[in-house]
């Protein structure tokens, strides 16, 4: 591991590619960063001395050189930074344009492509897949697509350099000068790792403790550091890419954290106990424990989150009547029995049990649930109930598998209790449903 202090003028010069890789997630500085950043820079201009602003770390991984003379380098940490700076240059450089053509050509031929170069070798910095076509039309100025994170920063830095253009302006600026202190007055610190080094795991040791990823970002990029690299896109493309799309047009901004739930789930449903904060370490236990092939406990961890999908997100259920109960089990917040839901939907796609007898078994749980509410049992016991329920079910199952579940769940007892219907009666007749608290 090499360690050396340069400017981004330094960073960027030469036939280099800084490569965003798969197991990072995709760009999402926001507004404050970038008033962050711009405030750091206009305090530079402004003073009008040779200070400098230090930005930080800068790791990569250097790649084996292209046959055409490309330098590549895998970005481990600092795209960010790296990707946001490269963003402002494309805005400074279409100010240019009207101002400096010769200017604007020396910047984007220098500093954000490798001219004379084809394909992805074309850019000196490549976010990751998620972020890549923005990336590219903005740089190539061409069919610019106005939205994403990455239009936003751009268009972000492009206004502000046009606001100090207007004769309003208190600030007088030159482009020229405003290219020098960003190209040469902002200092980082360049990490370059050797080839035994393992990106992934440095990547997770620098980003873990302070937790700015998701348990499913840690479980995403260990999937990735089992699976050859010759099969990265193919895996990402196939694979993780299609559920990370399916969980954003339900859960949106929040997907991450839905699948960080979902594979919560997927782990609970062999009877494991553990706290979502254990997520990434329990299932990278399991998977060394079982000593499955990479791809398909991919494609099982998949699978078992699209079931979680559609019973959390009972809209992108397609049969009608599943759909229905999947709404009354998230309207009465009954999250609780996942792990049995989620196993017995398997059950069901892989036809080892009929609709009406998934209906069936729901409609116990259901009840069980609802008797429970209604007699004012606490819920804290649940947990353990539903965690272990399903396995207990296969050791007992003896055909039906719906009367196997409705004997198990009548055999529970103290806190976990079925209550009868005499108790039920009971609670109705001389329990309060509710607490008026207007006058509390």
């Amino acid at each position: 591991m090499k360690a050396s202090e340069t400017s981004f003028r330094n960073l960027l010069e030469g036939s280099k590619q800084f490569k965003v890789p798969l197991f990072q997630r995709p760009y999402s500085w926001d507004k404050n960063n970038w008033e962050t950043l711009w405030d750091d820079l206009m305090t530079l201009y402004v003073d009008g001395v040779e200070g400098y602003h230090f930005l930080g770390p800068i790791v990569t991984l250097a790649e084996p050189g292209t046959p055409d003379g490309i330098s590549p380098y895998l970005l481990i940490d600092g795209q960010q930074r790296l990707t946001t700076l490269t963003l402002m240059l494309i805005a400074l450089r279409d100010l240019l344009k009207r101002q400096d053509s010769e200017l604007a050509e020396e910047l984007h031929e220098l500093y954000l492509i490798n001219k004379f170069k084809k394909g992805e070798d074309l850019y000196k910095v490549l976010p990751t897949q998620a972020d890549r076509t923005f990336y590219r039309h903005i740089v190539q100025a061409t069919d610019v697509e106005k939205r994403g994170r990455i239009y936003d920063a751009y268009s972000f830095f492009l206004r502000k350099l046009e606001r100090l253009e207007t004769t309003e302006s208190i600030i007088s600026l030159n482009l020229s000068r405003f290219k020098t202190i960003v190209l040469e007055r902002l200092t980082l610190v360049s990490i370059t790792l050797n080839e035994d080094d393992n990106p992934y795991l440095i990547f997770e040791s620098l980003n873990y403790k302070g937790a700015p990823l998701t348990q499913a970002d840690l479980i995403r990029n260990y999937f990735f550091l089992q699976v050859p690299k010759q099969k990265h896109d193919d895996v990402y493309n196939n694979f993780w890419l299609p559920l990370q799309e399916e969980f954003k047009t339900v859960a949106r901004g929040k997907y991450l954290d839905e699948l960080t739930l979902a594979f919560w789930h997927y782990l609970r449903k062999d009877g494991l106990s553990l706290k979502q904060s254990q997520i990434y370490q329990v299932f990278k236990q399991e998977f060394e424990k079982k000593k499955h092939n990479a791809l398909q406990e991919l494609e099982q961890v998949i699978e078992f989150a699209e079931y979680y999908r559609k019973i959390h997100f009972p809209e992108t259920e397609a049969d009608s009547k599943l759909a229905r109960w999947f709404k009354r089990f998230k309207r009465l917040d009954f999250t609780t029995c996942y792990p049995l839901i989620l196993n017995l939907y398997h059950d069901y796609r892989r036809k080892q049990i009929s609709l009406g007898e998934f209906e069936q078994a729901l409609r116990y749980v259901e009840s069980y649930f609802v008797r429970r509410l209604l007699c004012g049992m606490p819920s804290n016991a649940l947990d353990k109930v539903f965690n272990v329920l399903y396995r207990d079910l296969k050791e007992q199952w003896s055909g039906d598998i719906v009367s196997t579940l409705r004997q198990m769940m009548l055999g529970l007892q103290r806190t976990q209790v079925w209550p009868n219907d005499d108790s039920l009666r009971r609670s109705i007749v001389e329990e309060k449903l509710y607490t008026d608290r207007r006058n509390d």
